[in-house]
């Protein structure tokens, strides 16, 4: 499970995104946070390749593996002020050696108000 979490967690780090998605069940996979919910793993990974051109890092803190479940700690650093250093808890599950959900954990109210200026 470490290897299956760093394995993501890198290939999105170095925005390979279609490495991060051979990382995701592909028959059954659910990604929930607090601004978005994905029940399958190509939209979720055409929605985060959007977004990578703003991440610097992902600073590693903590990783917690019981079983085929895993929680990882980890600072999401930005090139936006807004979103310079958001702390993150992802909560994964797999299944066959992929994984089936990932729930993500933080506080959305910079990511709220970024949006809600836009419109």
């Amino acid at each position: 499970m470490r290897e299956l979490v760093d394995c993501f967690l890198d290939a999105i780090e170095a925005r390979e995104f279609e490495q991060a998605q051979r990382c995701l069940s592909d028959d059954e996979f659910l990604y929930t946070s607090p601004i978005d919910i994905f029940d399958n793993a190509a939209d979720f990974i055409a929605d985060i390749s959007r977004v990578g051109p703003i991440l610097k890092r992902i600073e590693r803190r903590k990783l917690f593996v019981d079983g085929d479940q895993a929680c990882a700690i980890f600072n999401l650093i930005a090139t936006m002020d807004a979103l310079a250093n958001t702390r993150i808890a992802q909560w994964m599950k797999a299944r066959n050696g992929k994984f089936s959900s990932i729930e993500v954990f933080f506080d959305a109210h910079a990511y709220s108000s970024m949006f809600d200026t836009l419109n």
